[in-house]
């Protein structure tokens, strides 16, 4: 019959590797989801772009239409100054036409401005699309990516859960429910192998005594974690096997 020692050195590796196997598959989703927030991210960036296009273009529209409103009215008064009869009204018109003159020139420079800054947003999107684009084909990648390595894990978690309840078998009944209560609180982090004459899980030296209990392959629990302590040496369980 295996020792304590070689008993709780299988068990730990079963214990590590399915801690392993598990942290794995829960990385999956989550590298799914940043890989959605990425095209979020993208998607939100063409979206302003081409929003801000879209409202630059209709406040140039709208002064467009005021400059034309604008012309007409200066068409209009110069109709007026035409038809005048005294010079007193004649030098109004001029003076209120030579101002709108001047507004309209304002709202031409506007118009370009804006017409300009709409042209330089446009430029933005052909990049802002290959954003989306990429974003959108590294997360189709990622979810294949996780969905075949989710199968390949969980077949190996089955595998390695048989390796561990058939090891499990090994411990005896005086042990097994010690083993069984810290195993639950704490996981694969319930054993540690020596590091000297020290827990390799807490680092903290233990007694002359303890170490001989784990060198005689007893059961020994670290005074200051609360692991289940076993030699690191497989060389050293060999004659207590």
């Amino acid at each position: 019959m295996s020792s304590v020692t070689d008993i709780f050195r299988t068990l730990h590796r079963h214990h590590r590797q399915l801690a392993d196997l598990n942290s794995r598959r829960e990385a999956g989703p989550r590298q799914v989801r940043a890989c959605q927030t990425q095209l979020t991210t993208a998607e939100a960036s063409l979206a302003e772009i081409q929003e801000r296009t879209k409202a630059l273009r209709m406040q140039a529209d709208q002064k467009q239409l005021q400059l034309r409103s604008a012309e007409q009215k200066i068409v209009d008064l110069q109709s007026k100054r035409n038809a005048c009869k005294t010079n007193r009204e004649y030098q109004t018109l001029e003076e209120q036409i030579a101002a709108d003159e001047m507004a309209g020139r304002v709202l031409e420079d506007e118009i370009l401005e804006l017409l300009e800054r709409a042209d330089a947003a446009k430029a933005e999107v052909p990049q802002a699309e290959q954003f989306v684009a990429a974003a959108r084909e590294r997360l189709a990648e990622k979810e294949a990516h996780v969905a075949s390595e989710k199968s390949e894990i969980d077949a190996e978690l089955v595998r390695v859960g048989g390796s561990l309840a058939e090891a499990e078998k090994e411990l005896p009944d005086d042990i097994r429910s010690t083993y069984d209560r810290v195993v639950r609180g704490k996981g694969a982090d319930g054993l540690s192998p020596l590091e000297g004459e020290s827990c390799g899980g807490c680092f903290q030296k233990i007694t002359g005594n303890m170490l001989s209990e784990i060198i005689l392959g007893r059961l020994v629990v670290c005074r200051s974690c609360g692991r289940l302590l076993y030699s690191g040496d497989s060389r050293s369980s060999t004659a207590d096997a």
